[in-house]
C-alpha cells in the first residue's frame, strides 16, 4: 500500500497567517486553539498546496476564495510573497512541494502608473516547474484529486449521490457475473437465455417500452371498439331489397329503350335537316358569289378608268419629285464649278506673280567668303553670283511647276462638274416635258370617266340568280315541312324517379360491407386486447425475473461490500411507505440511517469508509478532522490523522 504522511506545513502570508510552521511528529497530531486562531486555514493552506482550492472546494482568484493577506481595511496588502510548503513522506521517501502566488508590477510605457498581475510559482524539492500543467501532473502521479478527497475527508462519501456510491462500493468489491448469479436460480438461467448477450440493463428498458406500448394500445382500444359500434348500421331485410332493387332496373331498362327509339328517330330528322340546311347554305353562297359578280360588271368601266386616272396621278407626283431632285443636284454641282473657277483663277494670279519676279544682284562687298570672312573679288566673286542667280531661276521654275501640278486636276474636276451640269439640265428638261404631257392627258381622262350601271337591275334580270332563290324557297319550305320531335318529359322524369329509388337501394344494401367491415374490426380489436393483455402478463413475469435477479445479485454485493467495514452498512434496496421497495445506495450506522446519526457517529462511519477504500485502493493519506473535540472516542484508521480541536488556547497548539 501506498502511504502519504504529512511530515511538515509552513504559510508564509496565507489568508492572514504571516508565518508558521508546523511539524507533524507521529500518525496522530492534535491542532488545538481557539476560534478565528488559524485552524481551518491550516487545513486550506494544505489543499492549496496541492489542488489549487480550500476546503469547500473553491479555487483561488475571481469568485474564489482569497488567498492574500488583507489589511484593517478589509483590503489586500501587496507586495507581499505567499507561500505553502509541505514536505510529505510516500513511503519512506521525501518530497517537497511548494506553491507560491508572486505579484508582477510594471509600468506601461510612457507613464509612472503600476499596474498588477498575479502569478502562481510551483515547485517540487525546491525546482521550479515550468508550467502549473507539469506540478498538476505530479500531484497526480501522487494521489488524483478525486482519490484524495474521498481518503481524506470523513464527510466527502456521504455526501455523493446514491449512484455514485453504488459506483464505488461496486468497484472496490469488483463485480459479479451474470453466469455466477444465474448459476443459484433456473429461472435466471431462463432469463440469460432469453436475452442472448444483451445487457440486463437494456433488456429492462425493452420490457418497460414494451409495456408502455402495449398499455397505451389497451387505453385506445375500448374507445375504438365504442366508435366502431356507432359506425355499425341497423340490420335491414337484404332480400327485400334486393327484389325490389331487381325490379325497378327492369323498369329503368324498359325506359331507357323507349328514349333511345325516341333519340334514333330524333337523330335520324336531324340529319335530313342538317343536309338541307347544307343545300340551303350553298345555293346562298353561289348566289351571293353571282350577285358580287354582277356588281363588280356593272362597275367595271368606272372602276378602269378611275384606276387610270390614279396611275397618271401617281406617275406625276414621281415625276415632280425627280424633278426638285434633279434641280437640287444642279444647284450642288453648279456651286462646285464656282468654287474650281475661283480656286482657278487664284492659281492663275499666283502664277503670273511668280513669272513677273526679277532677280536683284547683291550690293558690292556684300559676299564674303565663308572661311577668312573677306570680301570675294574676280573669278570668285563671278561664280557666287553666276550660282545665286542659277538658284534663284531653279526656285522660280520649281515654283511653277507646283501651281501648275495643283491647276491640273481642278481643271479636270471642273471638266467633269460642267459634263454633269449639262447631264442633269437635259434630264430636268426631259422630265418637264413628261409632267406637260402628262397633265394634259390627266385632265382628258378626268373629263371622260364613264357612269357606272344599276347592278340591282341586272341581278333582278339575272336568269341564274333568279333560279338559285327559287331553289333556296324551295328548301326553306323542305325545313319547315320536317315532323317536329315528340316530348319525352314524363319518361325523363321517371327515369330520374326511378335512378334516385334505385341508388337509395343500393346506398342502403351497401350498409352490409359497412356492418361486415365494423363486425370484422370489433373482432381484430379484442383479438388485440387479448394479445396486449397476454403480451402484459408475459412481459411482467420476466420483469419480476429480472427484479429478483438483481436483488440476488445484490444480496451477494452487499455480503461483499458489508464484509470491507467493522461499523457501516450498505444497502440497495430501501423500502417505500407503500410497502414497495426502490432501488438505491442507503448506508446506516447500527441499523440507524446515516442522516440520522449523530455528529460522533457519522465521522467515524466516514473514517471506516475511507479504512475501506485505503485498503482497496492500496493507498492511504493524511486525514484532516475538524471539530474534533466534539467526539470522544474515534475508531482507529490506517492513515494519518489530523484533528482540529477548539480550545481556550488563544494560537494554536501542537499536541
Amino acid at each position: 500500500m501506498k502511504t502519504i504522511k504529512l511530515k511538515s506545513l509552513a504559510l508564509v502570508n496565507f489568508k492572514g497567517v504571516r508565518s508558521f510552521e508546523v511539524a507533524f511528529d507521529s500518525d496522530v497530531v492534535s491542532i488545538q486553539g481557539g476560534n478565528a486562531t488559524g485552524k481551518t486555514t491550516l487545513y486550506d493552506a494544505y489543499l492549496w498546496l496541492l489542488f489549487g482550492k480550500d476546503s469547500a472546494g473553491r479555487g483561488d482568484g475571481n469568485g474564489g476564495f482569497n488567498v492574500k493577506t488583507l489589511g484593517t481595511d478589509g483590503k489586500p496588502i501587496y507586495r507581499l510573497e505567499h507561500s505553502v510548503t509541505g514536505v510529505f513522506e510516500i513511503d519512506g521517501r521525501e518530497i517537497k512541494l511548494q506553491r507560491c502566488l508572486v505579484e508582477k508590477w510594471s509600468k506601461k510605457n510612457g507613464s509612472n502608473e503600476e499596474s498588477m498581475n498575479d502569478e502562481q510559482q510551483y515547485f517540487i524539492n525546491d525546482v521550479r516547474c515550468g508550467t502549473k500543467k507539469e506540478y498538476q501532473a505530479e500531484i497526480s502521479e501522487i494521489i488524483p484529486e478525486n482519490v484524495f478527497r474521498m481518503i481524506t475527508n470523513p464527510h466527502y462519501f456521504p455526501r455523493l449521490s446514491a449512484d455514485d456510491q453504488k459506483d464505488m462500493l461496486l468497484e472496490m468489491v469488483g463485480n459479479i457475473s451474470d453466469e455466477e448469479i444465474a448459476a443459484t436460480d433456473e429461472g435466471f438461467m431462463a432469463l440469460l437465455d432469453h436475452i442472448n448477450g444483451t445487457s440486463l440493463i437494456k433488456f429492462a428498458q425493452e420490457i418497460a417500452a414494451k409495456k408502455k406500448s402495449c398499455n397505451d394500445a389497451l387505453k385506445t382500444i375500448p374507445a375504438s371498439i365504442e366508435t366502431a359500434q356507432k359506425l355499425m348500421p341497423e340490420i335491414e331485410d337484404w332480400a327485400a331489397l334486393e327484389s325490389e332493387l331487381s325490379t325497378k332496373k327492369k323498369s329503368l331498362a324498359e325506359i331507357d329503350a323507349q328514349l333511345t327509339d325516341h333519340n334514333n328517330t330524333v337523330s335520324q330528322a336531324n340529319q335530313r335537316r342538317n343536309e338541307i340546311i347544307r343545300l340551303k347554305g350553298a345555293k346562298e353562297m353561289a348566289l351571293t358569289t353571282r350577285q358580287s359578280n354582277l356588281r363588280i360588271q356593272a362597275n367595271a368601266d368606272t372602276n378602269k378608268a378611275k384606276a387610270d386616272l390614279q396611275a397618271m396621278e401617281s406617275e406625276l407626283a414621281t415625276l415632280q419629285r425627280n424633278i426638285a431632285s434633279k434641280r437640287g443636284e444642279l444647284a450642288d454641282v453648279q456651286a462646285t464649278i464656282t468654287k474650281l473657277n475661283e480656286q482657278i483663277v487664284a492659281l492663275r494670279d499666283e502664277f503670273k506673280a511668280v513669272a513677273k519676279e526679277m532677280y536683284v544682284e547683291p550690293a558690292e562687298g556684300s559676299l564674303v567668303c565663308p572661311t577668312c570672312g573677306e570680301p570675294l573679288r574676280g573669278e570668285n566673286l563671278t561664280k557666287q553670283k553666276e550660282t545665286m542667280r542659277g538658284n534663284f531661276e531653279q526656285h522660280k521654275a520649281e515654283r511653277q511647276k507646283s501651281i501648275q501640278a495643283k491647276g491640273v486636276p481642278m481643271r479636270k474636276e471642273l471638266d467633269r462638274a460642267k459634263e454633269t451640269e449639262t447631264r442633269l439640265k437635259g434630264q430636268i428638261s426631259t422630265y418637264e416635258d413628261s409632267v406637260l404631257d402628262l397633265k394634259g392627258r390627266i385632265e382628258y381622262a378626268k373629263a371622260h370617266i364613264p357612269t357606272a350601271k344599276n347592278a340591282d337591275e341586272l341581278i333582278k334580270v339575272d336568269p341564274e340568280c333568279i333560279a338559285l332563290a327559287n331553289e333556296i324557297e324551295e328548301l326553306n319550305n323542305r325545313l319547315n315541312a320536317e315532323i317536329q320531335p315528340t316530348d319525352v318529359s314524363e319518361l325523363q322524369e321517371a327515369k330520374a324517379i326511378l335512378s334516385e329509388s334505385i341508388a337509395e337501394l343500393n346506398r342502403r344494401l351497401g350498409k352490409r360491407d359497412t356492418i361486415t367491415r365494423c363486425q370484422k374490426e370489433i373482432e381484430e380489436l379484442e383479438e388485440k386486447r387479448v394479445a396486449n393483455n397476454q403480451a402484459i402478463t408475459d412481459l411482467e413475469r420476466w420483469e419480476d425475473t429480472y427484479t429478483r435477479f438483481l436483488k440476488a445479485k445484490d444480496e451477494i454485493l452487499m455480503e461483499r461490500i458489508n464484509g470491507l467495514f467493522s461499523y457501516v452498512s450498505f444497502s440497495f434496496l430501501k423500502e417505500q411507505k407503500n410497502g414497495g421497495e426502490k432501488l438505491t445506495c442507503f448506508c446506516t450506522v447500527n441499523g440507524i440511517p446515516y442522516p440520522d446519526v449523530n455528529a460522533a457517529g457519522k465521522l467515524n462511519a466516514g473514517l471506516d469508509i475511507i479504512n475501506a477504500i485505503c485498503r482497496t485502493k492500496g493507498i492511504s493519506a493524511p486525514i484532516f478532522i475538524d471539530n474534533a473535540e466534539s467526539v470522544n472516542e474515534i475508531i482507529p484508521t490506517i492513515s494519518q490523522v489530523v484533528n482540529l480541536r477548539v480550545s481556550t488556547h488563544r494560537t494554536l497548539t501542537i499536541q
